[in-house]
């Protein structure tokens, strides 16, 4: 028995990693073609997620929906979207709808649903715009900040500690504004300070570059070794995606974050 449920995972592993394995409709929406195909179907699965706390296949939905004819001109994708970058803070990309579906809002309940979440994210974050300092090569690099005073706050510090991983480990462009909890902080070692009620600071940096993938001495470099460890894990990942898929989903949710229920109800 226990021989026939191996044969059965491995088998099911091995149609994952090949694409011939049959998958639910809510998964086949979620790929695009075949599934949603309307503005209104996309946004609303989004916000299905949404409500449900799923904010990584909310962003999904949301994107998809952002990018169709109409999405930015809807305050529903906005609003939604906006809420969504915010719970999964990403706060630029939040501020960035959520100014959108201000000026979408065309009643009362619109307005008064965006001024909550524009409220409420403006009481926890500040904005710092980082420019290229003089001499600076780089076109793209990172970011890494630090907190010049301690976070007692659990909360500030989960917020400021997850802002903070992702731009460590992603490379980004400058000038770009960048929203973290109100306190004092350096970017690549640049002072600044973030206060309530005084205008946004503009801060010269030069970004730091990720030298780990470079070869060395002709050798392979680190995402060459990753490429090559690849072919050989197929079998396990594949595995692992049936053990996940035979689970309920989950996200990862940030907590202390206030967000209200659907503005058309």
């Amino acid at each position: 028995m226990l021989m026939g449920k191996a044969s059965r995972l491995i088998a099911f592993s091995l149609a994952l990693a090949t694409g011939t394995v049959a998958v639910p409709v809510s998964a086949v929406q979620a790929q695009g073609p075949g599934g949603a195909t309307t503005l209104e179907d996309v946004r609303d699965q989004g916000i299905l997620y949404f409500n449900k706390d799923l904010h990584k296949q909310a962003r999904g939905f949301l994107d998809r929906a952002w990018k169709m004819p109409g999405g930015q001109a809807d305050f529903r994708t906005a609003y939604y979207r906006a809420a969504t970058y915010f719970k999964l803070l990403i706060v630029e990309e939040a501020f960035s709808s959520a100014l959108k579906a201000e000026q979408l809002a065309d009643n009362d309940r619109h307005k008064r649903r965006i001024g909550d979440l524009l409220t409420e994210m403006r009481s926890l974050f500040g904005a710092v715009t980082l420019t290229a300092a003089e001499g600076e090569t780089n076109k793209k690099g990172r970011i890494f900040f630090e907190a010049q005073t301690g976070i007692i706050n659990r909360a500030k510090k989960q917020r400021f500690m997850s802002i903070r991983e992702r731009f460590r480990s992603t490379d980004i462009a400058l000038p770009i504004t960048v929203y973290l909890p109100w306190g004092e902080y350096t970017a690549n070692k640049v002072p600044f300070a973030l206060v309530q009620g005084e205008d946004a600071p503009s801060l010269e940096i030069f970004l730091q570059v990720d030298r780990t993938n470079e070869p060395k001495g002709g050798g392979l470099s680190t995402m060459q070794w990753v490429w090559i460890g690849v072919g050989g894990a197929v079998l396990v990942a594949g595995a692992a995606t049936a053990a996940v898929l035979l689970q309920a989903p989950e996200d990862e949710v940030v907590t202390g974050l206030r967000i209200g229920s659907d503005p058309n109800r």
